[in-house]
Order: structure tokens, then sequence, then C-alpha cells
């Protein structure tokens, strides 16, 4: 079930619906290997899952940061800006949820969790506010990429448990509603390319740096040795789509896009993406 709030979208934009689910993932019995039945799958996808909650509180803070200037200049804006806070909000609470499910499954995250935490407030502490609303839209435009990638055709998620698949992909379907709002605050108040290319470099090293740590990191919890993560990356890459897809096409093609001096996250329209997975999970 789902309920919440929503904004007036631009015309050729989608609404931006704070939605808030609560998922039950004990009493879905999500196995151990959620993804294909394949333990890195798996893992790299919790690698991630991990990174969210203060990933998108840090997100919020960024943008809040403008607020008050954002709401004098641009009233329309404004409310899409109130409207990605509650998505991300939402996310935050219910990727939460899902720790809890990987602590009865015997994963120790807490340490790692507290590390990133620490470090991410670290950084956010040294860096200045427009650098870290430069870092907030490159990386909504990596997570844009990483959902139409979880919605589309032949996407990863179609073998993942049916629970999980859920979840994630209402998770992508908010991603794409409000892929542009950091961009578009990086536009109004701090418009500089060389500022844009800044928060990619920072946002790409932290982003990466921290994944594969937390894929390293679930990975030795199960005892996978280099020779049992072979194996499953050689069973990966028969799913499409495989884990080529995240360095290829989020990280080097996203980059490319990214750098592009016209760019607008909005230059890919996969708006109907979105509408088409929340009207499936509204009639479930």
């Amino acid at each position: 079930m789902m309920n919440g709030s929503q904004t007036t979208p631009r015309p050729g934009r989608p609404t931006i619906s704070s939605r808030k689910r609560k998922h039950d993932f004990a009493a879905a019995r999500i196995p151990r290997y959620w993804q294909a039945g394949n333990a890195l799958a798996t893992h790299i996808a919790d690698g991630v899952n991990m990174l969210f909650p203060e990933g998108e509180r840090f997100f919020v803070r960024s943008v809040r940061h403008y607020l008050d200037r954002i709401q004098k200049e641009d009233p329309e804006l404004a409310s899409e800006v109130k409207g990605f806070f509650g998505q991300e909000g939402n996310h935050a609470r219910e990727h939460e949820r899902f720790f809890a499910h990987m602590r009865d499954q015997g994963y120790e995250i807490d340490e790692f969790l507290e590390e990133f935490t620490r470090t991410l407030r670290y950084l956010e502490n040294l860096s200045p506010p427009a650098l870290r609303l430069a870092s907030t839209a490159a990386a909504e435009h990596f997570t844009a990429i990483m959902a139409r990638g979880a919605l589309g055709e032949g996407a990863l998620l179609d073998s993942a448990h049916p629970a999980m698949r859920d979840f994630l992909r209402w998770h992508a379907a908010e991603e794409i509603e409000h892929k542009s709002v950091a961009f578009d605050v990086l536009q109004r108040v701090a418009p500089s390319y060389a500022l844009r290319v800044a928060g990619l470099a920072m946002a790409t090293g932290f982003l990466l740096y921290w994944w594969q740590r937390g894929t390293r990191l679930l990975m030795a919890q199960d005892g996978m040795s280099r020779e049992d993560a072979k194996a499953a990356m050689a069973e990966l890459r028969k799913i499409e789509g495989g884990d080529r897809a995240i360095l290829r096409d989020v990280f080097l093609k996203g980059a490319l896009e990214y750098l592009k001096p016209g760019f607008h996250p909005w230059d890919h329209d996969d708006a109907h993406l979105a509408e088409q997975v929340m009207a499936e999970l509204e009639a479930a």
C-alpha cells in the first residue's frame, strides 16, 4: 500500500510524489542470495544499498542549504525540491529496514555503516556548500542511470526475489521522477561548468570506493574465496546486463554524458518507465 503527497509537475516532467511504503522483509522470507540466486550479484547490489540511507540524507542536506533562495527565485523548483526531500527520506527509512533483515541473516554491517557515515560527514564539513551540491547532482545522475537499468527491458531486477524486486523498482521509479532536482538547483545557484566537473570527480571517486568496499565486506563474511568470486562472476555475466554494465554504462558512459556542456538529466526521457512501474505497484 502506498500513500503520500505529490507536487504539480512541470510540463514534460513526471510528478514527484512522496509515497510512503512499509516493506516487511522478514515476512517475505527473502533468501540470502536474493539476486538471481547469485552470491556475487547480491553482494554487488547490497554493496550499494548500504550506501543509500546516509548518502540520501547527505543529498537532502546539500540541497536544503539553498532552499530559502530557491523559494524566493523559483517557487516551482522549490516545490520539486520538497518532493525530492520526501522521496529521499522514505528511501532512507526503508533501506534501513532492510539492514535489519541483513543483520538477521548474520551479516555484520554496523561497523561499516558507522565508518561510512563518519567519512561522509567529515568530507561534508570540509567541502563548501556549492561543491556538496555539485557532487549531489552528479551522484543523482549515476543513480538515475542505475534506476533506468533496473526498470528497462531485460532489467537485472527481473531475476530478483519478488519482494526485493518491488522494493527496488519503487525506489528506482522515484529516482527517475526527481533525477533533475539537484541539477536544476545547481544550475540556478552555481552554474559553473568547472564546479560541475569537480562534483562529478568527487561523486565518482567516493561512490566507487565505498561500493567496492561494501561488496568485498559481504563477500568476505560469506567466506568467498578468489576462485568462488571468479565462478560467481562467470555466472553473473550470463545474466542480462551483468556486472560490466555497472562500470560501462553507469560510470563510463554516465560520466561522458554528464560532461557534455549542454547536458540536462531530462535529455534522456524515461519518465514512462517510472509511470509504468508505479501503476503496476499501485494495482498490486
